[in-house]
């Protein structure tokens, strides 16, 4: 960091060779702006190497967070990926289960023969545990569905499918009728719950995919513009400010007779001083684009998938690879381009 780099050694920098882009760390005397010599009194960073080092503490930031993230719901999306395609399809299978119950067969056998119709896929999948419980364990259905080792929620845990399950367990004490009547009812009403929800994220979806455009794309991209042009304007003061320092000196040890009475006041127009290091910029704006992806990040997760903490994690872990990487790109690039062309306005000026 050039912070502990100015502290373990105040003199040390060296010019960029080209001389467009100036000094690497480039700190500047508090009072005239001209390069600081004596390792006091100064202030910056000012240089273009600084402002690059900057953009590793932001994205260093932005890794720490996306890895904890990423790491911390890896396994569980998985989990959870297989439960929402369950809740997919969950209607049907209680539709069948619940004609199965309804012509006589006992819960017992109706789980393994829903199982085989569906035999491959996550309702087959849930069935067949079950099935499996009760058959080869001896467990009830209530424990083969909510045993704390072995029950079949644990595999797909789902508010929806523990909900349903136990209205069928509840049910069975009154007889397969009224099994088969709540199954019935339950398949009805879940579909009616997933069409609901499919209309509604077709209404959001404009929503939704603008904030998701903001967080992948326009924040990074026009933070990273916006860094560029102010570490630009910053260089072209500082090279202005410290000409008019230069002069500001001549003036004052009279070597030159030619200079202009008002120096003074046209250094009143470059505030050297009062210049915000591009190194601390960079910061402050790499810093407010990771609370932007975090804050649109839960906001456009709540509104696609409600209270969800672990959708809302994982996304977060994608989002804090991809987007500060994006932003480090383009912060990057505009810097120095932008940079190189604030070495040629001042040769010019010069």
């Amino acid at each position: 960091m050039p912070l502990i780099i100015h502290t373990i050694d105040p003199t040390w920098d060296f010019v960029i060779p080209g001389g467009r882009f100036g000094s690497f760390l480039d700190y500047r005397d508090a009072t005239t702006g001209l390069p600081c010599e004596t390792g006091t009194g100064c202030m910056g960073p000012f240089g273009i190497g600084a402002a690059v080092l900057s953009l590793f503490f932001t994205l260093g930031i932005a890794i720490g967070l996306g890895l904890y993230y990423k790491l911390k719901t890896k396994k569980l999306i998985i989990i959870r990926e297989k439960s929402k395609e369950l809740e997919k399809e969950f209607a049907g299978s209680l539709f069948q289960l619940g004609n199965r119950i309804g012509d006589g067969l006992p819960s017992e056998l109706a789980f393994g023969k829903v199982a085989q119709n569906m035999k491959g896929t996550p309702t087959g999948d849930f069935l067949s545990i079950v099935n499996r419980n009760i058959r080869q364990l001896g467990m009830s259905v209530r424990d083969a569905i909510f045993d704390s080792e072995r029950g079949a929620v644990l595999a797909f845990p789902s508010s929806m499918i523990e909900s349903s399950m136990k209205v069928l367990v509840e049910s069975a004490r009154k007889g397969p009728k009224v099994v088969a009547q709540s199954l019935l009812s339950i398949s009805v009403y879940v579909e009616r719950i997933h069409q609901v929800s499919e209309r509604l994220k077709d209404l959001l979806a404009d929503v939704t995919s603008s904030m998701k455009g903001q967080i992948s794309f326009l924040t990074p991209m026009i933070a990273g513009v916006v860094v560029g042009i102010g570490s630009m304007i910053t260089t072209i003061i500082g090279k202005l400010g410290q000409k008019m320092g230069g002069l500001a000196g001549a003036a004052g040890e009279g070597a030159g007779e030619g200079v202009p009475i008002n120096v003074e006041q046209l250094l009143g127009i470059f505030p050297t001083e009062n210049l915000m290091p591009p190194f601390f910029f960079q910061i402050v704006v790499g810093l407010y684009v990771i609370q932007i992806i975090f804050i649109l990040t839960i906001l456009s997760n709540s509104i696609q998938n409600g209270i969800d903490k672990l959708s809302e994690k994982n996304q977060m872990g994608k989002y804090f690879f991809t987007s500060p990487f994006f932003y480090f790109v383009i912060a990057l690039m505009v810097t120095i381009i932008f940079s190189f062309l604030a070495g040629v306005i001042a040769q010019f000026g010069a």
